[in-house]
């Protein structure tokens, strides 16, 4: 727990750290008015959920203009290894694309956060969208449909 605590106070002053994880590059298109943002996710596998979805941070729903309020969102409370959290969710919202793959998954719901500064894919996205991790800590992944040899690197985390 001290070490995360150290890797996020880095991130806010700055610091350059290392980066973990599998993060692909994905375009979000909001369904209801084509505002849309290339940015770069964090697959999530322990964020378990029985459809498609993708959770944005609130900055970044607010840019693409979704619609935060009710009846379009609503309030869920979401378990985590670290407790309860209220979230919005907004169904089928977002159409997600995997950039250089050329796979789209459509009528994705999306779960806003206050909390969360990175765009995160969970498990039911990633597995629509083709995703396979091979090496989750250096960000190493594959598409499902390349070569068994294909190694792709994860892209650069950014920020909302």
């Amino acid at each position: 727990m001290v070490i995360l605590k150290e890797l996020n106070y880095l991130n806010y002053v700055g610091l350059e750290v290392l980066d973990m994880g599998v993060r692909v590059r994905i375009r979000i298109k909001v369904r209801s008015n084509n505002n849309e943002v290339i940015t770069s996710a964090l697959v999530n596998s322990g964020y378990e959920v029985t459809e498609p979805e993708i959770l944005l941070p609130r900055r970044l729903a607010e840019y693409l203009g979704l619609s935060l309020r009710p009846p379009i969102a609503r309030t869920y409370t979401y378990e985590t290894p670290t407790g309860y959290y209220r979230l919005l969710l907004i169904m089928k919202a977002v159409d997600v694309h995997l950039c250089d793959v050329c796979k789209e998954v459509k009528e994705v719901n999306v779960a806003v956060a206050d909390f969360e500064r990175e765009v995160l894919i969970s498990d039911a996205l990633c597995e629509a969208l083709g995703i396979q991790i091979l090496s989750a800590r250096t960000g190493i992944w594959r598409h499902v449909n390349d070569e068994i040899s294909v190694r792709r690197k994860s892209v650069k985390p950014e920020y909302w």
